[in-house]
């Protein structure tokens, strides 16, 4: 068996505790960097490899359900793994941690209780647990605690209004545990209903073709009048003023993200607010601009393409045969649209690569520019005109790749446009 180089992540003997997303961010499971571990608390060593010739064992599912199923990853979402060696280190000191909060009392308020039992044969001498607060985006509290003999830290906080996390270090092997601030569950609601009638089926047609395949669905169930609502547990008595931060801090999130996803809302008559915006968006274009569009015509070439720059970015046009349907016009609209891709060609050395859907497979509207992808609620020609909306697309790999797949079911434009002009030769004899 042959391998390639093989890199050390960490560096040996160094072993890494899988945290997710960061030392201060929840974790959502998308960054997790070691998903075979578990639940249990361990720490890797990685020596990664070449992903080189794994590609038949990406495209079969089989293999790839194989391998999940016994080592508890998706290669095809982990692909840093394909070819590399994982060394897992169990907690050699701690079979499991308890933490809770302890309601507040008569004479104490409320506390945060840690329980630390170690595995058989090992000690909790040496062991200091930080712990760090966090209110409202605030690092309130960041403190460090031995780890008594008997296993057991009782924290008084007076309340627990806000997220709390730990860390759990030992003098000889370092981090052994994290995990990141979490606001304690106070309530939990019930709801219990039976149903009472509905649940029947719907049958509808897909489209509106008269000869539609039809498909069915389930309609609601009504509730019953015997539906009962319990909720166990007491609110946070939290001040007013943390509910207003939370609200505040929860709208700018919006807010950047947003912005992240290039959210932009262009209202009816901005169609020079919305022409400038994508103009400056081709502007910034490093490597590549492909628009996919089945109404582009000539007229949009000129009010969006002279923003690339010709010397480092290639364009590929992706429209259909709709943008090219109109009442009899000279020229006509095919004949523009070569035209234009000429002069543009010939004032700014650009060629556009164009290519023509003969069937009507693409509905919406995307521009791509280098990796990112953007989705538009109107074609080109009427952004702007009336209300639109623009966003970035948070996973653009996927519709690339189907634009690509796309792109091979189109012809290109001279040849759509020599089959029109032989059709229109055909038809008038």
């Amino acid at each position: 068996m042959e391998t390639a180089n093989l890199n050390d992540s960490p560096s040996w003997p160094h072993l890494g505790l899988p945290i997710g997303e960061g030392m201060f961010a929840f974790r959502s499971g998308r960054g997790h960097p070691a998903p075979f571990i578990g639940n249990s608390p361990a720490r890797i060593h990685r020596r990664l490899g070449s992903q080189d010739g794994f590609e038949a064992m990406l495209a079969d599912d089989d293999a790839v359900a194989f391998v999940a199923r016994r080592l508890h990853i998706d290669l095809r979402l982990y692909q840093e793994y394909l070819g590399s060696v994982a060394l897992v280190a169990p907690d050699p000191v701690l079979r499991q941690i308890d933490n809770f909060m302890i309601p507040a009392s008569a004479d104490k308020g409320e506390r945060i209780f840690y329980r630390f039992v170690p595995r058989a044969g090992a000690s909790l001498a040496g062991l200091k647990l930080t712990t760090f607060d966090e209110q409202a985006h605030l690092l309130t509290d960041l403190s460090t605690y031995d780890v008594p003999a008997d296993g057991i830290l009782d924290i008084d906080k007076g309340d627990c209004v806000g997220a709390y996390g730990y860390a759990v270090t030992h003098p000889d092997h370092g981090v052994l545990a994290y995990s990141p601030p979490y606001t304690f569950l106070r309530q939990i609601g019930f709801n219990m209903t039976s149903a009472q009638g509905g649940g029947g089926k719907i049958s509808v047609p897909t489209s509106e073709s008269a000869n539609s395949p039809r498909m069915e669905y389930r309609t609601a169930h009504r509730s019953s009048p015997l539906a009962t609502q319990s909720l166990i547990g007491e609110a946070a008595s939290a001040p007013n003023a943390i509910g207003r931060i939370a609200t505040a801090v929860a709208r700018r999130e919006k807010i950047v993200n947003g912005k992240l996803y290039g959210q932009r809302w262009f209202p009816d008559g901005s169609r020079e607010e919305a022409m400038r915006f994508i103009q400056d968006e081709l502007r910034r274009a490093k490597t590549r601009v492909m628009i996919a569009d089945p109404y582009l015509a000539g007229l949009q070439l000129g009010q969006f393409l002279y923003a690339v720059n010709p010397e480092t970015t290639t364009v590929t046009l992706l429209t259909s045969g709709l943008a090219f349907k109109s009442k009899a016009q000279k020229p006509s609209k095919i004949d523009d649209f070569g035209q234009r891709l000429a002069q543009l060609e010939k004032h700014t050395t650009l060629t556009a690569k164009t290519y023509v859907l003969q069937s009507a497979i693409l509905h919406d509207r995307f521009l791509l520019v280098d990796d990112a992808v953007w989705f538009l609620g109107n074609s080109l020609n009427t952004l702007g005109d009336k209300a639109s909306l623009i966003v970035k697309l948070p996973n653009p790999d996927e519709v690339i790749v189907q634009l690509e797949g796309m792109l091979t079911q189109a012809i290109p434009f001279d040849d759509y446009r020599q089959r029109q002009a032989k059709y229109q030769e055909d038809s008038a004899s």
